[in-house]
């Protein structure tokens, strides 16, 4: 789980309430990697908290950010029964891929208090393995960005 807090909260929201939410819209986002694999990423909101006293603090949210391959052939490598070592995972090399960004689109909820949220998954980076795994798929670290807006009610 990811937390993001917008400003600091003392006792890490000790006094905090759980606040519901609905889903307005939710995306997957999709990624070209340039060894032809498609990226899916999509981040969910799973839990919204505030401050109960002082209820004009900010928010903060829980979120999961999600991942699905569609793997090209010519970034499979071949299936191997092989088990690796902490230390092979460890040190395996890793190889920067370059990725344009096929669909990227804000998620949106709306808060029981009426505040309307906003949040969009951002891959900043992709780095592939040079191991696979047992069946030949291969391994990618994807570092993602999520971006947050928030619009409170009119009074």
């Amino acid at each position: 789980m990811i937390k993001i807090m917008f400003e600091p909260l003392h006792n890490q929201m000790a006094d905090s309430i759980t606040i519901d939410f609905k889903v307005i819209k939710e995306y997957w986002d999709s990624y070209l990697l340039s060894d032809d694999t498609k990226l899916k990423s999509r981040v969910v909101l799973t839990g919204v908290k505030k401050s109960k006293t002082n209820p004009s603090s900010e928010y903060e949210f829980d979120f999961q950010s999600i991942q699905s391959f569609v793997f090209s052939e010519k970034a499979k490598g071949a299936s191997h029964s092989r088990i690796y070592t902490k230390e092979e995972l460890e040190s395996c090399s890793n190889k920067e891929l370059t990725f344009s960004i096929t669909s990227e689109k804000w998620n949106e909820y709306l808060l029981d208090d009426d505040t309307k949220v906003r949040l969009k998954n951002s891959v900043v980076g992709i780095t592939k393995s040079d191991l696979f795994l047992q069946n030949g798929d291969p391994i990618y670290n994807v570092k993602i960005r999520v971006l947050s807006k928030v619009k409170r009610p009119k009074k």
